[in-house]
């Protein structure tokens, strides 16, 4: 049960970076963007640790 809840939020998380990322290079906010992403991914690596 976890693993599928793992991979859920998982797909749901690349699901809106990739939303996001698009929006944002549209915009030109890349540097801002790629900051928020590295610090988003590194919260979600420890979530996903945690909740194994």
């Amino acid at each position: 049960m976890k693993s599928k809840m793992g991979m859920a939020l998982m797909g749901l998380g690349i699901g809106v970076g990739s939303v996001t990322l698009y929006q944002n290079v549209k915009n030109g906010n890349m540097k801002k963007l790629v900051r928020k992403m590295n610090s988003a991914k590194t919260k979600a690596i420890d979530n996903l640790e945690n909740m194994i």
